[in-house]
């Protein structure tokens, strides 16, 4: 027992949430105000919500946005993003600075009929923080509540029986746009997070119920989890419920049948279910704000079929880095390294003994290549062909995460002849991060050339983020070395002991049903 005497896994989650967390504020600072996809709209949304207005009064036309009642410092933020957007090769020094005017003003989002859940959150530093601040704050405890869940999801793999290779594998979920979305304000880094907890955390239930050990804890915070998820986007409860099948594709219906006459189990079944109730409910109420960007094009279900399946590749570019309104795509090299050891995960993955492991991660990356066509037919007549590599990410989370439970079988000793291995994925890993991170810094500090300007960057910076960008650089690039220790010691040090039984009677009848 430790001195403070707090079980391993709290630790092991305090430990990933503190430098999850501390990264992600990194990113809230030095990302311009505005420059994360769709942050004007949601940022709008968040400080609505928290001053009561759930919804906002829709417009007159399809295609009007929501008008909302905020203060002026949160209702001018949509002009903050216009002159660099759309335009890597102009730096973030355009952007006007955002008055401290608490007055009250109508503002426009477009987020207006999104559930108020995430926003009630993300906005509550508005209600105290005026100006810039409150935006920063605002990104970063919205990216500390993604954290808490991303926490939630390493911890539960590092709690399996055979951790090892579930806990790297799913670190490698965790990728520079999973960090970049989370320190900005929008709900999508939320709904990734909560989807990669529930699917762990219920991995974690079904082996440990299957064993007799404690189980209770991870079943909880499963549902905790989906309560979460379903209230977050609009197709968030689909990754529930393919989160939810893929954990009882791994593992089998019998661990859960053994407890389903548990009133802890029908519990944590009735919050699921109360909440995936209110999320339909919010979903049947609310009304569409899409405005009509399909209009002229062929909208065929053949037709963008074929176009959606022809641009997989290009998807899952926004898996890895996507620094900006789809202006700026990460370093060649950093998807590079995100893709060959993604592509490694699903190839070992898919050789291990277990058929049931096998058929799990087939059917999640069919489901990535199917579903993008799935969704975005029946939009494309009303909107037009819009979907990003980040909308799936949720799902392309779990299947890492899958990937990693799956390779649980392989006996790879860390110690010995994997230390060196172990050693050079992790420093790949660092410099992708890094390398990722520093050139957003380069994109809105000086703009992206078609020279290399990097010198300009400490010569003549158009931009600066609080604090100047050198000390966030130096910052991020420590967490991430402290970071990529921590995970390097817990590799390589002695398998902790395996969970111990419940002697608690009920668990114990149940787990032998």
């Amino acid at each position: 027992m430790n001195p403070l005497s707090l079980p391993p896994w709290f630790l092991r989650f305090l430990a990933i949430f503190a430098i999850l967390g501390l990264l992600t504020s990194i990113w809230a600072l030095a990302s311009p105000l505005m420059s994360v996809p769709d942050e004007p709209a949601h940022t709008v949304k968040a400080g609505a919500v928290v001053r009561g207005q759930l919804r906002g009064e829709p417009g007159a036309n399809q295609g009007d946005r929501a008008q909302v009642l905020v203060p002026a410092f949160v209702g001018t933020v949509d002009g903050l993003q216009t002159c660099f957007a759309w335009n890597p090769a102009v730096s973030a020094g355009c952007s006007p600075t955002l008055s401290d005017d608490v007055s009250e003003l109508k503002a426009y989002t477009s987020a207006g009929n999104y559930n108020p859940m995430y926003y009630a959150v993300a906005g509550l530093p508005s209600l105290f923080l005026t100006g810039a601040k409150a935006i920063y704050a605002m990104r970063i405890v919205g990216g500390l509540l993604s954290v808490a869940f991303l926490a939630v999801a390493l911890t539960a793999l590092a709690s399996l029986q055979r951790w090892k290779l579930p806990l790297f594998v799913g670190s490698i979920a965790v990728t520079p746009m999973v960090l970049f979305l989370s320190g900005g304000v929008n709900p999508n880094s939320l709904e990734i997070a909560a989807s990669m907890a529930v699917f762990s955390a219920l991995c974690l239930s079904w082996e440990r119920i299957a064993s007799g050990a404690h189980w209770r804890l991870p079943l909880a915070a499963a549902a905790i989890s989906a309560a979460v998820l379903a209230n977050t986007r609009a197709a968030s409860l689909l990754w529930l419920a393919l989160a939810v099948a893929a954990s009882l594709l791994m593992f089998g219906l019998r661990p859960l049948v053994s407890v389903l006459r548990l009133r802890f189990v029908q519990a944590m079944a009735f919050v699921v279910a109360v909440a995936c109730g209110l999320a339909v409910l919010w979903l049947k109420s609310a009304d569409s704000l899409q405005s009509l960007m399909g209009a002229g094009i062929d909208t065929s279900p053949a037709r963008i079929a074929a176009i959606m399946l022809d641009k997989t590749f290009d998807f899952a570019a926004g898996y890895v880095s996507y620094l900006g309104w789809l202006d700026t795509l990460g370093p060649s090299g950093v998807l590079t390294v995100w893709a060959a050891l993604i592509i490694g995960a699903i190839v070992a993955a898919l050789s291990v003994p277990s058929r049931s492991a096998r058929l799990t991660i087939a059917f999640l990356v069919a489901a990535i290549i199917v579903l993008p066509p799935v969704l975005q037919i029946p939009l494309a007549k009303e909107v037009g062909i819009i979907w990003q590599g980040r909308y799936i990410l949720a799902l392309v989370a779990v299947m890492i995460a899958a990937c990693g439970v799956a390779m649980r079988s392989f006996d790879i000793d860390f110690r010995r002849t994997g230390r060196r291995a172990l050693s050079v994925v992790l420093a790949i890993l660092v410099f992708g991060h890094f390398y990722s991170f520093i050139y957003g810094m380069r994109r809105y500090v000086i703009g992206l050339h078609d020279e290399s300007n990097w010198r300009d960057m400490l010569t003549a910076p158009q931009w600066q983020p609080p604090f100047g960008w050198i000390p966030l650089t130096v910052a991020y690039l420590a967490v991430l070395f402290v970071g990529a220790v921590l995970l390097y010691r817990t590799m390589t040090a002695r398998n902790p002991v395996s969970p111990a039984p419940s002697t608690t009677p009920m668990e114990v009848r149940a787990s032998n049903v």
